[in-house]
C-alpha cells in the first residue's frame, strides 16, 4: 500500500522536547555501526550519541592485549593483559591500566604456549584458531571464556592450515580463509558456528596471487582482507549477492599523492581495525587513515582543522566503546630494560565527506620489558 509523505507540522514536538530516557531508549535500538551516521543528522543527536550517559547504557567492552616476548624454556612467550578503568581518588579524573590475564594453557601444548595462533572474538569468548604462520599445519581450536577464565578445546577444523590464513567474524560465525591449498590462487574456506559448535566446509575460491593478505576485519557482513601494501579484497559469505571474492579497486585510476608517497617509502600497513562500520589502518609513515568504501581509497584521519591526527608509532588498535583505541610503545630514558605502553582514545565523527578525530584521553597504561612486542589487540563484549 502507498502512503503519501506528509510535511511535518512545525508545531510538532522536537526531539529535544522528549524525555531524555525515551530518546536514549530509541537510540539504544539503533546498531552501534550506525552511530557515526546518526551524529551527522543534528547537533542534538550528536551530543546525545557521544554523551557519557548514553555510552554508559551500551553493552560494555573490554580490551585484551597480547605481547610477544623472547621464548624461555619454561614459560610462554605470549602474555595477555586486559585494560581496566580506574578512578583517581578525590578527583573526577580517571586512568587506565593493563592487568595480566592468566590463561590456563595446557602444559603439553608446547607450540600453542609458544606461538599463538590467530585469535578472534565472539561476544565474551576469545577463539584461538589454527597454528603459527611458519610451523606445521594445525586444525586446532581453543576457546577462552573471559567471564569464567576457563580455556576449553573446541572441535578441530576439517582442514589443517598453515601460512597466510585469515579469520573473520560475520553474523556471529567464524570464517577461516586460506592456508590450506598449495595453489596460491585458490583459497579454502570453512565456517564455525559457536552455537552448534560445528564446522562446515564452504568450498574453494579463486583469488589473484598478487594480493597479499596480512590482516582481516569484519564489516558490512563481509570479511575484509588487507595486505601490507594496503590492497584490499573482501570475502562475502552470502553467495546470493554475487561473487564471494571482491577486489576493492579504486574508482579513479589516478594515484593520489599519498599513494605514490606510500609506494616510494614502503609505507606499509601496521595494524587494522573497524570502528562503527568504518575501517581504519595505521601506516608506518603516514599514520592513521580510514577506508572510503564508495571511492575505495584510503583517506587521512584528520582533526576539525584539517590537520592529521598525530598517532605516534601505533603498534595495535581496536574499537573501544565507539572510539578508536590505539597503543604504542615509548622508550624509558631512565631504563634500557623497560618501556612504557601508551594508550589513547580517539573519538570519531563525520564532517561532510571527512571523518575527524579527537584524542579524548591518553596516558601510560603499563611498563613492560623492552623486548616485548605488541601482538594483538581485541575488544570483548559482555554479551553475544
Amino acid at each position: 500500500m502507498y502512503y503519501p509523505i506528509i510535511a511535518s507540522d512545525s508545531n510538532e514536538p522536537s526531539l529535544s522536547s522528549l524525555p531524555r530516557d525515551i530518546v536514549w531508549n530509541c537510540l539504544l535500538r539503533v546498531p552501534r555501526s550506525n552511530h557515526l551516521n546518526i551524529s551527522c543528522v543534528s547537533k542534538t543527536l550528536r551530543s546525545l550519541v557521544l554523551s557519557p550517559e548514553f555510552r554508559s547504557l551500551l553493552p560494555k567492552d573490554s580490551i585484551y592485549v597480547s605481547f610477544l616476548a623472547p621464548r624461555t624454556a619454561m614459560s610462554t612467550n605470549c602474555h595477555w593483559f586486559t585494560l581496566r578503568r580506574l578512578p583517581i581518588e578525590n578527583t573526577k579524573k580517571i586512568q587506565y591500566r593493563l592487568f595480566a590475564v592468566p590463561i590456563p594453557f595446557p602444559c603439553d601444548a608446547g607450540l600453542f604456549r609458544s606461538y599463538y595462533p590467530t585469535s578472534v572474538v565472539v561476544g565474551p569468548e576469545i577463539y584461538f584458531v589454527g597454528g603459527p604462520y611458519f610451523l606445521n599445519r594445525s586444525s586446532d581450536l581453543w576457546i577462552f571464556d573471559t567471564r569464567s577464565g576457563k580455556l576449553t578445546q573446541g572441535p578441530s577444523m576439517k582442514v589443517a592450515r598453515t601460512g597466510d590464513y585469515l579469520v573473520g567474524v560475520v553474523d556471529g560465525k567464524i570464517y577461516v580463509i586460506g592456508g590450506a591449498c598449495k595453489d596460491e590462487e585458490e583459497i579454502q574456506v570453512e565456517v564455525f558456528d559457536p552455537i552448534s559448535r560445528s564446522w562446515s566446509f564452504l568450498g574453494e575460491e579463486k583469488m589473484r596471487s598478487c594480493i597479499s593478505r596480512q590482516f582481516a576485519v569484519s564489516m558490512n557482513r563481509k570479511v575484509y582482507m588487507v595486505g601490507y601494501s594496503a590492497c584490499i579484497s573482501a570475502y562475502n559469505p552470502n553467495l546470493s549477492e554475487g561473487r564471494r571474492i571482491l577486489e576493492m579497486i579504486p574508482k579513479s585510476k589516478k594515484r593520489t599523492r599519498d599513494e605514490m608517497l606510500s609506494c616510494a617509502t614502503s609505507d606499509g600497513v601496521v595494524c587494522v581495525c573497524v570502528v562503527e562500520n568504518v575501517m581504519y589502518a595505521c601506516f608506518a609513515w603516514s599514520g592513521l587513515k580510514w577506508f572510503d568504501t564508495k571511492l575505495k581509497v584510503w583517506k587521512k584521519l584528520v582533526k576539525v582543522d584539517g590537520k592529521p591526527v598525530y598517532a605516534f608509532s601505533v603498534s595495535a588498535m581496536t574499537e573501544y566503546n565507539g572510539m578508536l583505541a590505539v597503543l604504542w610503545p615509548q622508550r624509558k630514558f631512565d631504563s634500557e630494560e623497560k618501556k612504557d605502553v601508551i594508550c589513547g582514545f580517539i573519538s570519531l565523527y563525520k564532517v561532510g565527506e571527512r571523518i575527524c578525530g579527537k584524542i579524548e584521553w591518553s596516558g601510560i597504561v603499563a611498563t613492560v620489558p623492552s623486548d616485548f612486542r605488541s601482538l594483538r589487540c581485541l575488544v570483548v563484549s559482555d554479551h553475544r
